[in-house]
């Protein structure tokens, strides 16, 4: 994890902890077993990458990929993290922008498999 940047979509709740204002988690309707996501690929995109700057490993289409987390910008990268495909400003422009195999991450979220922070 790298240390913590306050993202301007991120905010506090009244107990001080941080959380994904763009896409909050909702405990009431998915409960606390993805800490308020209805998938894990959600909790660990939405909260342990974009907010706790985790870096992240995911399957979709058979395909492996990885997303790098750095204080000032995220990237698509390669297996050992050395190289970036491709970067963004934040984690949040990453998810919503970022072309899998023609589709915008946040479109195929929840298509995603074997989703874990690094």
């Amino acid at each position: 994890m790298v240390s913590e940047k306050d993202f301007p979509y991120i905010g506090k709740n009244l107990m001080g902890n941080r959380f994904n204002a763009a896409f909050p988690p909702n405990e009431q309707r998915y409960g606390t077993a993805y800490g308020g996501y209805p998938n894990n690929a959600r909790q660990v995109l939405f909260y342990d990458f974009a907010v706790q700057g985790y870096d992240v490993e995911f399957k979709y289409d058979g395909d492996v990929y990885h997303l790098l987390y750095e204080p000032d910008h995220c990237a698509l990268c390669d297996e050992q993290y050395t190289e970036e495909i491709e970067s963004f400003p934040n984690p949040m422009d990453l998810i919503k922008n970022l072309r899998i195999k023609g589709h915008r991450l946040i479109e195929i979220v929840d298509d995603l498999e074997d989703v874990e922070p690094e």
